[in-house]
C-alpha cells in the first residue's frame, strides 16, 4: 500500500471515529423505525404511545429532551426571544401562550400524520417539528393535538426561564408553569415538589383559553405532572428500539466528504513535491 492510500485510509478512519463518538441525541429526530406496529424515532422514543409513569419508550414526558439541552433548536430559540423581549415574567407567560395559540390550531392526529400511507391515530410531534410547521412570514399555521401543543409550550417556557411541568391527564396533556404571582388563575396547584401552591395551568388547545385557566374536567387533580429539566439526557428502556450509534447525519457526512476532498489534494501535492526532490 503506497503512502497516498495509507493517508486516505487514515483520514477516513479518523473521520468515522469522530462521527461514532458524537451522541445520537445531538441530531434531530430525522428517521423512524417501525417495530410491533409502533413508530420509533432515532432517539428511541415511541411516537404512537404516551407511555406509563413517564418511562420510555413512550413519548411522555421524554420527548421534551429531544428539544432541550444539547438538542435545542427552533422551539428553544423562540423561548429565548420571549425572555429577551419581555422582562416582566407575567407578561412573558401570557405572550407565550398567545403566540402558540396564534400559530397553531387543534387537529386530530389522523388529520396530521401518516406513515407509509397509514394514518396515525396517535402521534406526538416534538417541539421543533411543530415549530417548523408554522411560518409567521407566510401566515401558515400548524396543526396538532394536545400533546403536540404541550410539548411545544413546554420547550418554549423552559427556554423563557420558567419552571415547567408536563401534565398527563390520561386522555389529555397540558403544561404547568410556576408563577405564583400571577393574579388571574382559577387554580394554583401544588405538585408536591416542595414549592407549594403556585403552579398555574397552560391550556393551548383553544385560541381563547386564558393563562391560568384549569378546565373543569381536570380540577379534581387526578393527573400526573412531570417536571421538565433543561436537559437532553434520558435513558431508554433496554427492551425498546435503540437508535443506531452508527447513524450518520447528512450534515456530518458532508463535513467528512469536504475534509477528504480538501485535504487529499493538498497531501497529493506534498507527495509529488517530495518525489520530485528525490529525483533531483
Amino acid at each position: 500500500m503506497n503512502l497516498m492510500r495509507r493517508l486516505i485510509l487514515f483520514l477516513f478512519l479518523f473521520s468515522l471515529t469522530i462521527v461514532l463518538t458524537i451522541p445520537t441525541g445531538a441530531f434531530p429526530a430525522t428517521s423512524f423505525h417501525e417495530q410491533n406496529g409502533d413508530w420509533y424515532d432515532n432517539f428511541g422514543i415511541d411516537r404512537n404511545d404516551a407511555g406509563t409513569n413517564g418511562e420510555l419508550p413512550g413519548f411522555l414526558p421524554n420527548i421534551e429532551h429531544e428539544t432541550l439541552g444539547e438538542n435545542r433548536e427552533r422551539a428553544y430559540s423562540i423561548g429565548q426571544q420571549f425572555l429577551t423581549e419581555y422582562p416582566n415574567k407575567t407578561d412573558r407567560a401570557v405572550a407565550i401562550l398567545k403566540y402558540v395559540q396564534t400559530w397553531t390550531y387543534y387537529a386530530n392526529d389522523t388529520e396530521v400524520k401518516s406513515m407509509n400511507g397509514v394514518l396515525q391515530e396517535e402521534w406526538c410531534q416534538n417541539a421543533d417539528e411543530f415549530a417548523h410547521a408554522f411560518n409567521q412570514t407566510t401566515g401558515v399555521k400548524a396543526p396538532g393535538d394536545c400533546d403536540c401543543m404541550a410539548t411545544l409550550c413546554g420547550t418554549i417556557y423552559v427556554a423563557a426561564g420558567f419552571d415547567t411541568a408536563l401534565v398527563d391527564c390520561s386522555d389529555h396533556e397540558a403544561v404547568l408553569i410556576w408563577l405564583p404571582e400571577f393574579a388571574n388563575a382559577n387554580d394554583y396547584w401544588d405538585i408536591h415538589d416542595g414549592k407549594g401552591q403556585g403552579w398555574i395551568w397552560v391550556e393551548a388547545t383553544g385560541s381563547a383559553n386564558p393563562l391560568g385557566w384549569t378546565p373543569s374536567d381536570f380540577e379534581d387533580g387526578q393527573w400526573t405532572a412531570y417536571h421538565i429539566t433543561n436537559s437532553s439526557v434520558f435513558e431508554p428502556e433496554p427492551a425498546s428500539f435503540q437508535p443506531s450509534s452508527t447513524s450518520i447525519g447528512l450534515d456530518t457526512l458532508g463535513i467528512i466528504v469536504g475534509i477528504i476532498f480538501i485535504v487529499i489534494p493538498f497531501i497529493g501535492r506534498l507527495i509529488r513535491a517530495r518525489s520530485s526532490r528525490q529525483w533531483l
